[in-house]
């Protein structure tokens, strides 16, 4: 069989590309600056008709993420997603579900033709958004109405394991208890037995949720902290593969020194697979990349996900001589992002930045 995977980054001018061929496996990496949001996307079936699963949805500082990732969505004529995976609970993987679109409190309910208002999906007279404060808990009656999108499966690693202390969570957890179904990852028994079908032999398998990995005896010692604790995937289809997973650490830094990618490198050598995409763990922070990951995996392309003039300084120098050093050929970033310090030569070499419009 012809199978072909397509993987672009994605931004807000939006212009259709060609339609997708039937064996194609699409990932497309939506540029949110430091926020988050990958959309997968499995082959097309015989029908026409293929999964879609939509890895993390951060907002974006100074602007709206979740509004760019409702135009992408739009403008690709999507109306459901099979699957929402929320990596961790962080703001620039989980924002865009909290406050993101022209309503201003989640990118997935629709437009109703009136951006700006909340809208009435039913009819009933009441808002989409109900509760203590205005626009606070979805109101799950009305919730995926009207012109709402549709999420199946919400996933996560569990409400008991998400913080409770901002807006952007409490309204994550309301919208994920109100739609469809959610599904929590959280145990080793949950890791070693969870996979997505993709179609025609697309797989997205989990490799680790809560420090716990695919075929480890044990939990992976210190995790503590939502970055540690990440949702890490391997989508694989014929030989290629693309690991994601959030913000997973790899190397101490401050109060985080929890090893996990060197575990799920072993993981992913010891189940046969080659990786050939990563999509870098935290940004390219410097506690992720680590160097005994990478040289088990071998990935031939990385990914960054980072935002210009964003106060981490991601991607770190360090993070990207790591790459280079460890055989990745080709480095490309959503925007330039903020190193600390200039570029060395040797990675410039391997090193760009390239955005592509859909």
């Amino acid at each position: 069989m012809f199978r072909t995977v397509k993987i672009a980054i994605l931004g807000l001018s939006l212009g259709l590309s060609g339609a997708a061929c039937a064996n194609e496996l699409e990932i497309l990496n939506i540029r949110l600056g430091q926020g988050d949001a990958t959309l997968i996307q499995g082959p097309v079936d015989a029908n026409g008709e293929r999964v879609n699963v939509l890895f993390d949805a951060g907002d974006m500082k100074g602007r709206d993420g979740g509004d760019i990732i409702r135009a992408v969505l739009a403008r690709l004529g999507i109306r459901e997603l099979d699957y929402l995976i929320i990596s961790h609970d962080d703001a620039d993987h989980l924002g865009g579900v909290g406050f993101g679109g022209h309503h201003g409190h989640s990118f997935l309910l629709g437009f109703d033709d009136a951006p700006g208002s909340p809208g009435d999906d039913d009819g009933d007279g009441d808002a989409d958004w109900l509760g203590p404060r205005e626009f606070f808990l979805p109101d799950p009656e009305e919730l995926g109405t009207g012109d709402d999108l549709i999420v199946r499966n919400f996933v996560d690693y569990g409400a008991e394991l998400m913080r409770d202390d901002t807006q952007a969570i409490e309204k994550y957890q309301g919208m994920a208890n109100a739609m469809g179904t959610r599904i929590t990852l959280n145990s080793q028994a949950d890791v070693d037995s969870f996979e997505i079908d993709l179609g025609s032999g697309a797989r997205m398998i989990l490799f680790a949720a809560n420090g716990f990995v695919r075929g480890r005896s044990a939990r992976v010692d210190n995790v503590d902290t939502p970055n540690e604790r990440s949702l890490s995937f391997l989508v694989t289809y014929g030989n290629f593969d693309f690991l994601i997973s959030g913000d997973m650490t790899g190397q101490a830094s401050g109060a985080e020194n929890a090893e996990v990618e060197f575990a799920v490198g072993q993981a992913i050598v010891a189940a046969g697979f080659d990786v050939d995409v990563l999509h870098a763990n935290h940004h390219g922070a410097d506690n992720a990349s680590e160097t005994r990951f990478l040289e088990l995996i071998r990935p031939e392309i990385a990914i960054v996900s980072a935002g210009n003039r964003n106060s981490h300084e991601h991607p770190r120098n360090a993070a990207l001589e790591r790459m280079v050093t460890a055989g990745v050929d080709r480095i490309f970033q959503t925007e330039w992002g903020t190193t600390e310090s200039p570029i060395s030569l040797d990675v410039r070499d391997h090193h760009a930045v390239w955005q592509q419009d859909i």
